[in-house]
């Protein structure tokens, strides 16, 4: 009814104007009346084309004042526009950050099914000990019992129930031993349901190289050590630096034991490795003790570690696995010569996938018999990591 009433309205004021126009244009006309020296025909025309551009304006002017829709698409598209941009970025950003929560929540299933299964296993084994020591005590009283009805069997009843007894000694501590893993694990299971695992037992949590010297020396290199490892720990789980919280925790003997080591290794350069000394949670502090190895150097740059022939016919053997099982021997071997593997993983490396490729895709396009040799890029010590330059040579059928 509204858009009704408001073109009747503009066809009425369209009308009047019009009407006004001509009567004018008449009496002009009529009169010969000029405006601005022009001549009457001009200024009739002039007349006709100023009540066109005032229907217009009239029109647009009503437009506004009686439709805040029309003022908006009149003086406020852009912006529109302006708030639609920003209110579709921020869906894209939602969109991410709720994918991203989707992913960390099926990571956390996972490990909360994995426990599950490990309790379920951990109570059927307290079952079975109970059951166990249900018998024990039964074979007990059927003992006891035959030796209260036997005085001649006295001491071969002794030995029985003495066995009996440590049986089930034997018993009751692997029950409490089973009661404390199915606690442990029951304590786990519930810190994974309320955070996310922040270190495995025994991870690294930093490393670093220590040159010892005098003691107070020694003591601003563990203070750096121990800072570093905070922050580690604080990047891990996202908070700023500037937050200054205290997450990794040392006891104060194993500092005073790397200390007098330190002393003793005056001159000399060591591996000191911050690790972590039992599960943590997001949440919990990280207690750690510290791991002190002497930096020698294994490797100078330029050293041939390892070498090989690999065919590259073997069906049996894709030319990707082939160059795994090369970089496997690699890892075995640097870790004999004495280079400290990653706790976690074993590995005392790790290749840039792009150069993985690369070499894979080069072995394929040489064919036939390739002697793969691994040099030594840089002086490489017991701290590690291995950084390694490949070469690639063709076979004859007689070489080996």
């Amino acid at each position: 009814m509204f858009g009704i009433r408001l073109m009747f309205l503009l066809a009425v004021m369209g009308g009047i104007i019009a009407y006004i126009a001509d009567k004018l244009g008449s009496k002009i006309g009529k009169k010969k009346l000029s405006v601005f020296g022009l001549r009457p025909h001009d200024t009739s025309v002039l007349l006709t084309v100023l009540s066109g551009i005032l229907i217009s304006l009239f029109s647009v002017g009503i437009l506004a004042i009686s439709s805040e829709s029309a003022r908006t698409a009149l003086f406020g598209m852009e912006k529109l526009q302006k708030e639609l941009f920003r209110l579709t970025a921020e869906k894209s950003t939602a969109e991410d950050e709720y994918n991203k929560a989707m992913a960390a929540l099926k990571e956390k299933n996972a490990a909360i099914a994995d426990l599950d299964v490990k309790i379920k296993e951990t109570d059927a084994a307290k079952s079975a000990a109970e059951k166990n020591l249900l018998a024990a005590n039964n074979s007990l009283d059927e003992v006891r019992g035959q030796y209260k009805a036997t005085q001649g069997a006295l001491v071969n009843a002794k030995n029985e129930v003495q066995s009996l007894t440590e049986a089930r000694d034997r018993l009751n501590e692997e029950i409490k031993g089973l009661q404390k893993e199915t606690d442990a694990l029951q304590q786990g299971l519930a810190y994974m349901r309320g955070g996310q695992m922040m270190y495995r037992s025994g991870e690294v949590v930093f490393a670093g190289i220590i040159h010892t010297g005098t003691e107070e020396e020694n003591r601003n290199q563990m203070s750096w050590l121990m800072e570093g490892a905070n922050t580690s720990a604080m990047n891990r789980i996202g908070l700023a630096p500037s937050s200054r919280a205290e997450i990794v925790w040392t006891q104060r003997e194993e500092y005073d034991r790397l200390l007098k080591l330190l002393g003793k290794a005056k001159g000399n350069n060591v591996l000191v490795r911050v690790r972590s000394l039992a599960n943590t949670v997001v949440g919990q502090p990280v207690l750690c003790g510290l791991e002190v190895i002497p930096n020698k150097l294994i490797y100078k740059n330029g050293t041939k570690i390892h070498q090989k022939v690999i065919d590259m016919n073997d069906v049996k053997t894709p030319p990707d696995q082939a160059f795994m099982l090369f970089l496997q021997e690699i890892n075995q071997i640097s870790v004999k010569a004495g280079i400290m593997p990653d706790p976690m993983t074993g590995k005392v490396g790790n290749m840039n996938a792009v150069t993985m490729v690369d070499t894979v895709t080069k072995m394929q396009r040489m064919g036939g018999r390739i002697r793969l040799t691994a040099f030594a890029d840089g002086n490489i010590t017991t701290a590690g990591p291995v950084e390694l330059r490949l070469k690639l040579e063709k076979v004859s059928g007689k070489e080996e």
